[in-house]
């Protein structure tokens, strides 16, 4: 059995983003595990973060702790890249740290192969600048 995490982010109060309140994102991510068949291992909320920057994220970080030196789980589910980071580059920039360490990010909208094939496009794109 894939052994998995999942990752929440609720914006903070008064911003205007659309992200999924909690408790829809809490019931996308565990409803989307277990129809993966994975064993969800860990979890990790960042409540009220910034959707910009990756290390504005105390529980994204632990995750990428984890993904580098604990290896812990394989797969980070997630509600949407959005919870993520709002800005594609931050997205794109963790896609391709859990791709070098063999781990994968996914989505009940967007798996792994789309996540990824979006980040190389991306870099494409950026060294072509």
């Amino acid at each position: 059995m894939t052994r998995a995490a999942t990752y929440i982010r609720t914006a903070p109060n008064g911003s205007n983003s659309s992200l999924p309140d909690r408790d829809r994102q809490l019931a996308s991510v565990i409803g989307y595990a277990a129809r993966c068949g994975y064993e969800v291992v860990a979890s990790y909320e960042d409540r009220g973060a910034p959707g910009e920057f990756l290390y504005h994220k105390p529980a994204l970080k632990e995750a990428i702790r984890n993904v580098k030196e604990l290896e812990d789980w394989a797969v980070l589910v997630a509600c949407d890249p959005r919870c993520l980071s709002e800005t594609a580059s931050a997205r794109h920039e963790l896609v391709h740290k859990f791709a070098l360490y063999g781990n994968r990010i996914e989505c009940p909208e967007k798996g792994w192969e789309e996540l990824e094939a979006e980040m190389r496009l991306y870099r494409r794109e950026m060294a072509g600048r």
